[in-house]
């Protein structure tokens, strides 16, 4: 997982660069002077969810975001919660769960894909090489020669 959320200097680079829209708090397509680098909020779960392909990543899921968290591996730039790629079911239709806030380890906050508001943002995942996860369990350096 990324060490922490996605930030609006780092949101920036993908809306100019794709044309999706800019978070509604935005003035002209650009954030609030001084906070490049606090977690962009007011985007939804499809706008997080973009930006972590364009990023090559995904947003993790509740047991990632949480083993994380319970390690300690989760740097918080601000007090939000987290959408993750969890669906849960509630009375017939699907939420996302979100994590956080704080630093607590909390992920009991279920939210519909297409709300947003100025304490929800994200941070994304990616998944590991097999090579790596091999080289991690046996502890060795691998050499491969391409045939």
């Amino acid at each position: 997982m990324d060490p922490s959320e996605v930030t609006n200097g780092e949101y920036l680079r993908f809306v100019v660069a794709t044309r999706h829209p800019s978070p509604e708090h935005w003035v002209n397509g650009q954030f609030p002077l001084g906070q490049a680098n606090d977690p962009v909020v007011l985007v939804t779960f499809d706008d997080a969810a973009a930006y972590c392909r364009f990023v090559n990543r995904r947003l993790p899921t509740v047991d990632e975001w949480k083993s994380n968290c319970e390690a300690g591996k989760l740097n918080k730039l601000g007090d939000i919660w987290e959408w993750t790629s969890t669906d849960v079911d509630v009375g017939g239709q699907t939420y996302k769960a979100l994590c956080g806030p704080g630093n607590n380890c909390d992920c009991s906050h279920r939210y519909l894909p297409q709300w947003k508001n100025e304490v929800k943002g994200f941070r994304c995942s990616q998944d590991a090489s097999p090579l790596a996860w091999l080289q991690l369990f046996t502890g060795q350096e691998i050499n491969l020669a391409i045939i």
